[in-house]
């Protein structure tokens, strides 16, 4: 009867075990997306506060030279630059969350497969 539990007990973390395995894998792949999506964002933020700091230059240019409508233009794009500015942070921070539910996801399957092994372990002793 023992050995009938025991062979049972290891068929199922045999079975389990590759179950487990993909899920981990497949977390880890998300985890890499939503890394490089946050690589991603940084790129575009720094891209356009380069873009807030051309317009901005531009615009003290402008004002120097008393170019009263080529100031009034800049200062759109100035407000246009900080919108998507502020858009890019909160798509950045939403892949920031999106990561951490994964990584929390992945840390659980984790603790499962091993809870799941201890038991078998345990069970196996018996």
């Amino acid at each position: 009867m023992k050995k009938l539990i025991t062979i049972t007990l290891i068929g199922a973390v045999a079975v389990v075990s590759p179950a487990i395995a993909n899920n981990v894998q497949d977390n880890s792949q998300a985890i890499q997306a939503d890394i490089d999506a946050i690589h991603k964002d940084n790129d575009a933020l720094r891209k356009d506060m380069d873009k807030l700091d051309q317009d901005r230059g531009a615009k003290a240019s402008a004002k120097a030279n008393g170019e009263y409508g080529k100031q009034a233009g800049k200062s759109l794009a100035i407000g246009a630059d900080q919108v998507a500015i502020d858009e890019k942070k909160a798509e950045k921070k939403a892949d920031q969350d999106v990561l951490k539910h994964h990584q929390k996801q992945m840390n659980e399957e984790i603790d499962a497969e091993t809870q799941s092994s201890n038991t078998s372990a345990n069970g196996s002793a018996q």
